[in-house]
């Protein structure tokens, strides 16, 4: 609304870049880990290390897209990705539905 474009950091892409590279080995080990405990709390924290990870690359095709070509619109079109999946995932958590885990 004001005119501005959003500025990147090199320190934001690598965190983003390591999260993205890191969760889905997370979040599988955690599946691993849950369903060999029988723990479907551990096994839904898996499943959400893997969401982290999908939100992880839309950030980062935000970030990569404004900062080295000058696709500035990326970056808020990340960011409405990340408010639709948030509120989905609010939604489904709130009417108590499973997990997906299986």
């Amino acid at each position: 609304m004001t005119g501005s474009e959003a500025s990147t950091s090199w320190v934001g892409i690598g965190l983003t870049s390591a999260s993205a590279a890191l969760m889905p080995a997370f979040g599988i080990a955690k599946r691993r880990v849950g369903e060999r405990l029988g723990s479907r709390a551990t096994e839904a924290e898996g499943t959400q290390n893997m969401l982290c990870a999908y939100l992880s690359v839309a950030v980062l095709v935000g970030l990569l897209g404004n900062t080295l070509i000058g696709w500035w619109w990326l970056d808020p079109i990340a960011a409405l990705f990340i408010a639709y999946v948030a509120v989905r995932e609010g939604r489904e958590a709130w009417r108590g539905d499973e997990c997906g885990c299986h």
